[in-house]
């Protein structure tokens, strides 16, 4: 009966973290635009879509955090009230309230899972266009690097450097992987309207065998638009992310932030639910909402430069979830005795 309570009271309030957290996140979205959108003149209709497109990023951080947020502000309510020294008092372990936050977080981690796997890398995809298109307009400008792709149905295409040219856009280190699971390279190709011409080009079959063509097409789509920043790994798919981290190490760490960003859901409600059933003074419960909330993002930024500097390589992507992991289970353990 009262593990139903703490479910009810924690889902109203979790509607209410998540709206607050998409709120701020996309009210910082538009003031670090609104130089930009400003002196471009942008159009009504790309700003919104522009929102649009970014909510599922935003999603993607208040879901986790929305969980903090709720399960503390219900506890700190249960214990200005009184109801926690209540529930004790009747016999009622702290463990009986452990597993109805932990099943919450489960079930929000696999919405998590599905939103970063395939919701937000088509978003991402559309957001990076429109705001190619008010940055530099529809031409593709200036020196592209570390290009991944995945046009629907043709594979996944890499190129290390994108060149603009009147001709045909230049491709340096691409490599491709066909959907059979065949894998091209080449030093050097072009990007015409309809296709990627591949110069000096070695297929490998997925059973070994290895040939060589001089030149070769593969179909690229002719209104597929480039990824214009860093991102091009997050607008792949989670099925296509782990093909092209078979040709780009780089998107390796990409991949396992992908499943480390689902599963923070469940490291986050765990360790909130240990925080607020362990806490005397609801007062406590705020400051506790901030600190998990800020050490995470601090370790979750910091996984990145690791990442960028090449420390712990893919591994480091799990770096909040194990800290957190680990404080929850110390708090567990003290929790139960």
């Amino acid at each position: 009966m009262l593990q139903r309570y703490l479910l009810r009271e924690t889902l109203g309030l979790y509607t209410v973290g998540i709206l607050i957290f998409m709120g701020l996140l996309t009210t910082d979205l538009l003031s670090s635009l609104s130089g930009v959108l400003l002196r471009q003149n942008t159009p009504l209709s790309d700003v919104l879509q522009l929102v649009v497109y970014r909510l599922p990023y935003t999603l993607g951080i208040a879901l986790p955090l929305g969980l903090v947020f709720s399960l503390l502000v219900t506890l700190s309510r249960w214990i200005r009230q009184s109801e926690l020294k209540a529930a004790y008092a009747g016999g009622i372990p702290p463990r009986s309230l452990l597993w109805p936050a932990l099943l919450l977080g489960v079930v929000v981690s696999g919405v998590a899972l599905w939103n970063e796997g395939w919701v937000k890398p088509e978003a991402q995809a559309r957001f990076d266009a429109v705001q190619y298109r008010v940055y530099y307009g529809s031409q593709l400008s200036g020196v592209l690097s570390d290009k991944v792709y995945a046009p629907e149905g043709l594979g996944v295409y890499y190129a290390q450097r994108i060149y603009p040219d009147p001709e045909g856009a230049r491709l340096e280190g691409v490599r491709v992987i066909e959907p059979g699971g065949a894998i091209w390279s080449a030093d050097r190709g072009r990007w015409l309207d309809k296709s990627w011409q591949l110069q000096n080009a070695y297929r490998v079959d997925p059973d070994g065998k290895v040939t060589q063509v001089s030149l070769q097409p593969l179909p690229f789509p002719a209104r597929f638009v480039p990824q214009s920043s860093s991102s091009g790994a997050l607008t792949l798919r989670l099925p296509d992310l782990h093909a092209a981290a078979r040709v780009d190490p780089s998107v390796r760490f990409t991949l396992a932030r992908t499943y480390a960003n689902a599963l923070g859901a469940l490291v986050l409600a765990w360790l909130a639910i240990v925080v607020g059933l362990s806490l005397r003074e609801s007062a406590w419960a705020f400051i506790g909402i901030v600190a998990l909330i800020f050490g995470y993002w601090v370790l979750w930024t910091a996984s990145a430069q690791f990442a960028k500097f090449d420390v712990w390589g893919a591994y480091g992507a799990w770096l909040p979830n194990l800290v957190y992991a680990a404080l929850a289970a110390w708090g567990t353990v003290r929790l139960l005795r």
